[in-house]
């Protein structure tokens, strides 16, 4: 199952699949127009907020084509996800959001 999320440029989520609503329990109301940071372990969102600020400004991820990485559920449990951003851009070639693709990794590998 492979979950999807829009978010826009100031981190606001605009799109949640409903792979996303089972992968992290929040329904796609709940989820849209709340911070990015509903997913992100608080101890990483400093270092979020950088790095994505830097993405939507160059296109340019520091992280690998598919990542690993914590997220956290609705239920305040930690699930490790795999994780791939790609930008999305405007008529200008302007950067107005980014999607995110993610699943949870087998139990055996959190």
């Amino acid at each position: 199952m492979t979950a999807t999320l829009v978010v826009d440029t100031t981190g606001q989520i605009c799109g949640w699949s409903r792979e996303a609503e089972a992968l992290f329990g929040y329904a796609a109301a709940e989820a849209i127009g709340r911070s990015i940071e509903l997913i992100i372990p608080p101890q990483l969102r400093g270092r979020h907020h950088a790095g994505f600020g830097r993405y939507v400004q160059t296109g340019v991820s520091h992280l690998p084509e598919v990542a690993i990485s914590p997220a956290v559920h609705k239920t305040g449990n930690i699930v490790k996800v795999q994780v791939s951003v790609r930008p999305i851009y405007d008529e200008n070639q302007k950067i107005v959001a980014v999607e995110a693709t993610m699943s949870r990794l087998p139990a055996a590998t959190e």
